[in-house]
């Protein structure tokens, strides 16, 4: 990611700061897309002045990009070290928590604005180098190693396994109706993980 960090020697900046600004372009981002978000915008929802958002970042994808990533953090706060954990820690953490996140109206909205996004934008881009690719990285790291331990089949492709998990979620959250129930979500979770050959029977 590309956010400024050379923000000087003066006062420390604001966490809460912070917060306003990537909340509020978070929100603008799902209520109507990348072209609802400007500076102007953000100033007017967040009520932190231009100059202030313009010391922290250089552009509105900049800003998008951190607060996509610091959603994904949140969401994996109560496992932070899970690219560090066994297999089956891990997919039991997805099976628990995935369904509820699927079901939560921001994440949903969330999914179908980045979709959204062109082929050539620079907020994917920039989303991309930052926090995708690092997430799939260790997520094929971790298969890596569960094949080496024996804990997951060695035909196990994780590149492959990875697009097809991403698939069969994305068709759940922008295709199939939004009133599943949590329970019917993670029985279609355990489904799948069994299917690939990440949740052993």
């Amino acid at each position: 990611m590309r956010a400024s960090s050379s923000i000087g020697t003066g006062r420390p900046r604001s966490p809460e700061v912070d917060a306003a600004i990537l909340d509020a372009a978070l929100a603008l981002f799902i209520e109507g897309g990348l072209s609802a978000v400007s500076f102007e915008q953000i100033t007017q929802r967040s009520g932190v002045s231009r100059t202030a958002i313009y010391r922290r970042w250089s552009s509105r994808e900049e800003i998008l990009a951190r607060a996509l990533g610091h959603l994904c953090e949140e969401a994996e706060a109560t496992f932070a070290d899970w690219a560090e954990r066994p297999i089956s820690e891990v997919m039991d953490w997805f099976v628990e928590n995935v369904p509820r996140q699927m079901l939560n109206p921001l994440y949903r909205g969330l999914s179908r604005s980045v979709l959204a996004l062109g082929e050539k934008s620079e907020l994917k881009a920039i989303y991309s180098e930052a926090v995708l690719r690092p997430r799939r990285a260790a997520f094929s790291n971790m298969i890596r190693r569960a094949r080496a331990t024996g804990a997951l089949p060695s035909s196990l492709d994780p590149e492959l396994i990875q697009d097809m998990l991403i698939g069969a979620l994305l068709h759940q959250i922008l295709l199939e109706p939004a009133d599943q129930t949590e329970e019917q979500l993670r029985d279609y979770i355990i489904r799948l993980l069994t299917g690939l050959g990440l949740l052993q029977k």
